[in-house]
């Protein structure tokens, strides 16, 4: 969980990263663009402006571009294999190299045009945009080393190119650090919120899991979406119960260990048929199983489905089985479609899933007759009814069933 927990952290402040340097690259070429039309088309600009020409200034906004695109491509071929992490050195440098540039563009326009106090210009609030998109970098020092850095370049410039340093100055570089703080400190919130989303989703996969390993992951996600209830209601379902031919004289003279062995590699099979028709395991049975297709979540021909799981899971059990993957195993397997009530049941301190109704019991009946018939698949007649099949299903007739109180017809198809 810790490990997937510290992946988790590691792609978000990638992605958190790589979106801060979209923006920058979208600003910067917006500004780019801007400053073309407003040179050729506009022609705003104010004449004492000593950029109004394509001197060596233009480079800096460039090459900042330039770079915020190669760190883009960087975060991105990160983010596609398996590096989800940047170093933080490498992060601390980046930060460095983005307050620089700006730095070199103030001195160099300071010493080329000594009249002209940059320092009073918009180019100071380049440093700004810096540190308030440090915010995403989700990192407390890296905001408060980009407004440190910010500030003393700003206190550098008013004492060694300007020789002064007024009142104005401090509160400008104090913005700016302050400004550092701030982000931080939003960086910090943020940080903790994804942490905490990220716990809990961790959380609740591992409950998910657990649960999901001793009931369905079915059940488990609708108990959890409703904590922990599930309310009583009828739904159309179809019910089959697998059951193992002759499995207690197999076990006679087994190991518990060579048992154990074999019901897993039964179950796996059950599980894998049954899963790839939207059916779910109520109860394993030792030597069978209990399967319910249409709850809790709903189908619209639960019967299609619990056939078509049948006939699948026979095939594999006869592949496995030629294969040595197993020992030759018979089944009996019976299915019945009907409405029944689905919900809880049990207190507040322990409750199941149950699957109520008659429809369960003939189910289990009609699976007890593959013993009498030599067969494999038994359905009852409301099953024929719901499904489309290929070959003509054996009719047997109607059938009187242990403890039911009228016969009932059944057809094998298998």
């Amino acid at each position: 969980m810790k490990v997937a927990f510290g992946e988790q952290i590691n792609e978000a402040l990638l992605q958190h990263e790589r979106r801060r340097t979209m923006i920058l690259i979208v600003l910067f070429a917006v500004g780019i663009g801007y400053r073309f039309l407003d040179l050729f088309v506009l022609k705003t600009t104010d004449p004492d402006t000593p950029t109004t020409t394509f001197g060596v200034t233009w480079l800096f906004p460039v090459t900042i571009l330039l770079f915020e695109v190669v760190s883009f491509l960087i975060i991105t071929k990160h983010l596609r294999s398996n590096q989800k992490t940047l170093p933080l050195a490498a992060r601390y440098v980046n930060t460095i190299i983005e307050v620089c540039l700006p730095s070199c563009m103030i001195f160099i326009i300071a010493k080329q045009y000594p009249q002209f106090n940059v320092l009073n210009s918009p180019v100071v609030y380049i440093y700004f945009v810096f540190v308030i998109l440090s915010t995403l970098r989700l990192n407390f020092w890296l905001s408060f080393f980009c407004g440190a850095l910010a500030a003393a370049s700003y206190v550098t410039f008013s004492y060694f190119i300007y020789k002064h340093f007024y009142a104005s100055d401090g509160v400008k570089a104090t913005i700016l650090l302050f400004s550092g703080i701030a982000a931080g400190l939003v960086a910090r919130q943020i940080r903790k919120g994804i942490d905490n989303l990220l716990k809990e989703s961790e959380k609740r996969h591992l409950v998910e899991d657990l649960f999901g390993q001793q009931i369905s992951m079915e059940i488990a996600e609708k108990m959890l979406e409703q904590d922990g209830k599930l309310e009583s209601k009828r739904m159309r379902v179809a019910i089959m119960f697998i059951d193992i031919r002759n499995f207690t004289q197999f076990a006679a003279d087994k190991h518990p260990e060579e048992i154990v062995q074999y019901q897993n590699a039964f179950f796996k099979i059950v599980i894998d048929s049954v899963t790839r028709y939207n059916g779910i395991i109520n109860q394993f049975l030792g030597d069978g199983c209990m399967v319910t297709f249409g709850a809790p979540v709903e189908l619209n021909n639960p019967a299609q489905y619990a056939v078509q799981a049948g006939l699948m899971l026979l095939d594999e059990l006869n592949k496995v089985s030629a294969n040595g993957g197993m020992p030759v195993t018979k089944i009996g397997v019976g299915i019945h479609t009907g409405e029944v009530v689905t919900g809880n049941i049990g207190t507040a301190k322990r409750r199941q899933y149950s699957i109520t109704g008659s429809v369960v019991i003939l189910a289990s009946r009609i699976e007890q007759l593959n013993k009498q018939f030599g067969s494999q698949l038994l359905v009852s007649e409301e099953v024929i009814q719901s499904i489309d099949i290929n070959t003509a299903p054996t009719c047997f007739g109607y059938v009187a069933l242990k403890g039911w109180h009228k016969p009932v017809s059944v057809y094998k198809l298998a």
